[in-house]
């Protein structure tokens, strides 16, 4: 199962800290990278829709690994 995340800057400004941000995709995990993958180009095409002044600069489609709880003793 893979985890979409993409990268996204203010329009024409350097990479940085201070001008970008990692958008984590509430939806997956997705069973294929194929399906990863599409929901990225999904991401960046509608971007323009909640981030106007934003684009995308990178993205990765990461194995994902649940998050245990620790059970108390």
């Amino acid at each position: 199962m893979f985890e979409a995340f993409v990268l996204v800057c203010l329009i024409g400004t350097p990479l940085s800290d201070q001008n970008c941000e990692q958008l984590a995709d509430t939806r997956g995990p997705y069973m294929t990278n194929d399906r990863c993958l599409a929901r990225v180009y999904e991401i960046k095409q509608e971007l323009h829709l909640y981030r106007p002044n934003m684009e995308a600069r990178a993205y990765r489609c990461d194995e994902f690994t649940p998050k245990t709880e620790k059970q108390r003793t």
